[in-house]
C-alpha cells in the first residue's frame, strides 16, 4: 500500500506536503511548485477565503484550466473547509445559469482566460465576488496559516455537475469518503507508485480528471504535470513520460493509428519501440473509462505487451471497478474494488452500493431517490453481467436499448464498437434503430485521418468534400461489410451516412467525455436519419 494516512483529501495533501518536502508536486506551461511551495500557497489562499467570509460547508465555483495554480485553488478551499467544484466557461449560457443556480456560490475563482466569464456570472446571480488567480495570497517569510477545523470524511469534497446525455443537469456531492475508500480500493488492485508523474490534461469539471490526475497524486506525492492546451498532450505524453496513465478510448485510438503507421513503415519495429514512442514506456499502469473501448483496442496494446486496464465507474459512484494489471480478463472492466459491492437485478441492470457512492444530488431529494433505492443500492442504468469470477461485464445502457419495429432489441455499443475497431477514419459512430425496421449508422470523420487517407490516395478537397469523395464512400462501405459479417442478423446495417465534420467534446452531440448525446443528436439530424431509411423503403 503507497497511500497516505488519512480520512480526508487535506489529511493525504498534509501528509504528502510533509513527506515529499522540495520535491516537484506541480509543473505547468509557466511555473513548477514544489510540495513545500504547493503547501504554503494552499495555506496562504485558505487564510484569504476565510477573511472573505467563507464559511464551513460553503460551496466556491472554479473556472480555472489545467494548470498548476488550480490545484492551489481547489486543495486551498477544502482546507478553508469549503466545497470547490469546477465550472467550464465554455459551457452555453443556460447552463451555466443552471450551474450558478443549483450550487449558489458567493466567491468565484478564476484564472486570467477566464476572469471575464466569471464576472458576467457574478454579475447576473448577484452578491457573487470573483477572486482571480492573480490576486490569490502569496506566503510571505514568517507567514503563520490559522489554523481552521479539518473537514471529516462525511464532508462533501467535490460537486460534479452531470447532464449525462439528457441535457439536465444535476448536482453529485462526493464526500471525502468517496475519494479516499476509491484510492484505497484502487491501490490494492492496481497498485500505485510514491512520487510518480501523471499529466492533467481532460476536463476539471469531469470526477474522472480529478481522480486519476488531482486526487491520486496527492494521495502519493506524484508529480502533476498540467497541460491547458489537450492539443499538446501527445507531445507531453514524450516529454514527460508518465508513470501512470488514463485517457478516454478516443486518445488510445488515436495512439492506436500512429502505432499502426509507425508499424507500416517498419514491420521490425518492437512494441516497447512504439510505447517509447507514445512517451508510454515508463508507465507502469495505463487506464481507460468514461466510454466504452472496444477489445480490438485493448487487445492492440496487450498485443504490444502493454495492455491498457478498463475501469468503470460513473459521477454517482466513482471507481466501482477495475481490470487487475495482472489478471486481466478480455471484455470485462474488472472486479469491484473494496469500497463497493455490486449485483445485477432481474432486468439485467447493475446496482451498486458502499463507500464510493455518492451523498445525493444537491437540493434533489427526488432525483436522489430515484437512483438511490431504500436499501442503499445505486441504480446505475448499465446493463451487465457477473462471471463465476467475479468479473464485471457492461453490455450497455439501459435507456439506449433500441426496440426496432419487428420488436427486436438492439444494444447500440456492440455495434458501434464493431465499427470503430475496423477503421480509424470514424471518429464517432452512432446506431439507429429505435422503431424502425432495420439498423442504420450515422458515422462521424476523424479529420487527421481522413486527410492522410486522402494524401494516400491521390484524393483532394476539403473535408466536406472528401466525406462525399467516392474513394472514400467505397472505403466505408468495405468497413460496413465487414462489420455486418459478425454481427447479428437482427443488427445487420442496412445504410449509412458519413457526416461533413467531425464533432467536438462538449458539443450539441458529444459530451466532454465524448459520450454520444443521442436524443439531441436524432433531434439534430433528423433529415438525415429519415433519408436513409426512404432510401431503404
Amino acid at each position: 500500500m503507497t497511500i497516505f494516512a488519512g480520512d480526508t483529501l487535506v489529511d493525504l495533501f498534509r501528509a504528502a506536503v510533509a513527506d515529499r518536502g522540495d520535491d516537484v508536486a506541480l509543473s505547468g506551461p509557466d511555473s513548477i511548485m514544489s510540495w513545500r511551495q504547493y503547501g504554503g500557497h494552499v495555506d496562504a489562499l485558505a487564510d484569504q477565503l476565510r477573511s472573505t467570509g467563507l464559511t464551513h460547508g460553503e460551496r466556491v465555483g472554479l473556472l480555472m484550466g489545467n494548470r498548476p495554480e488550480f490545484h492551489v485553488a481547489d486543495m486551498a478551499v477544502l482546507v478553508a473547509g469549503g466545497v470547490p467544484f469546477s465550472i467550464e466557461p465554455g459551457d452555453a449560457e443556460a447552463k451555466l445559469d443552471s450551474v450558478m443556480r443549483v450550487a449558489a456560490p458567493r466567491i468565484l475563482l478564476a484564472d486570467a482566460s477566464s476572469v471575464d466569464t466569471a464576472r458576467m456570472l457574478a454579475s447576473a446571480a448577484g452578491g457573487v465576488r470573483v477572486i482571480s488567480s492573480t490576486e490569490f495570497a502569496q506566503p510571505t517569510e514568517g507567514f503563520a496559516p490559522n489554523s481552521f477545523a479539518p473537514p471529516d470524511s462525511e464532508d462533501i469534497a467535490t460537486l460534479i455537475f452531470t447532464s449525462g446525455t439528457t441535457g439536465e443537469p444535476k448536482a453529485v456531492q462526493l464526500a471525502h469518503r468517496v475519494m479516499v475508500s476509491s484510492l484505497r480500493g484502487t491501490d490494492k488492485v492496481a497498485p500505485m507508485a510514491t512520487g510518480g508523474r501523471v499529466l492533467s490534461y481532460l476536463p476539471l469539471t469531469h470526477i474522472a480528471e480529478r481522480f486519476m490526475s488531482y486526487y491520486f497524486a496527492v494521495a502519493t506525492g506524484s508529480t502533476i504535470h498540467c497541460v491547458p492546451d489537450a492539443d499538446l498532450l501527445y507531445d507531453e505524453l514524450r516529454r514527460v513520460r508518465p508513470t501512470r496513465f488514463f485517457a478516454v478510448p478516443r486518445v488510445y485510438e488515436k495512439l492506436r493509428a500512429r502505432g499502426r503507421a509507425l508499424q507500416d513503415a517498419d514491420e521490425t519495429v518492437t512494441g516497447r519501440q512504439i510505447m517509447a514512442e507514445f512517451g508510454l514506456d515508463a508507465s507502469e499502469y495505463r487506464g481507460v473509462a468514461t466510454a466504452p473501448a472496444s477489445e480490438d483496442l485493448l487487445g492492440y496494446f496487450a498485443e504490444l505487451g502493454s495492455p491498457v486496464s478498463n475501469i468503470w465507474g460513473m459521477s454517482e459512484a466513482i471507481m466501482c471497478t477495475v481490470n487487475p494489471p495482472e489478471r486481466l480478463v478480455s471484455g470485462s472492466v474488472g472486479v469491484f474494488l473494496d469500497s463497493c459491492e455490486g449485483v445485477v437485478a432481474p432486468d439485467g441492470e447493475l446496482l451498486v452500493r458502499g463507500s464510493n457512492v455518492m451523498s445525493g444530488y444537491l437540493g434533489d431529494p427526488i432525483r436522489t431517490r430515484e437512483v438511490v433505492d431504500d436499501d442503499g443500492w445505486l441504480h446505475t442504468g448499465d446493463l451487465g453481467r457477473i462471471d463465476t469470477d467475479g468479473y464485471v461485464f457492461i453490455l450497455g445502457r439501459k435507456k439506449d436499448l433500441l426496440v426496432t419495429a419487428t420488436g427486436r432489441n438492439i444494444v447500440p455499443t456492440r455495434i458501434e464498437q464493431e465499427v470503430r475497431s475496423r477503421s480509424d477514419l470514424v471518429s464517432a459512430v452512432m446506431a439507429i434503430a429505435e422503431g424502425r425496421r432495420h439498423v442504420t449508422l450515422l458515422m462521424v470523420p476523424d479529420e487527421s485521418n481522413l486527410r492522410a487517407f486522402a494524401n494516400e490516395h491521390g484524393v483532394e478537397g476539403t473535408i466536406p468534400e472528401l466525406t462525399a469523395d467516392p474513394v472514400v464512400v467505397a472505403e466505408l462501405d468495405r468497413l460496413v461489410r465487414e462489420t455486418n459479417k459478425v454481427l447479428d442478423k437482427a443488427e445487420t446495417i442496412r445504410n449509412w451516412i458519413l457526416m461533413s465534420e467531425e464533432w467536438s467534446p462538449g458539443s450539441d452531440e458529444l459530451t466532454s467525455t465524448m459520450k454520444i448525446r443521442r436524443a439531441a443528436v436524432e433531434r439534430k439530424y433528423a433529415a438525415e436519419i429519415d433519408q436513409m431509411y426512404s432510401q431503404q423503403s
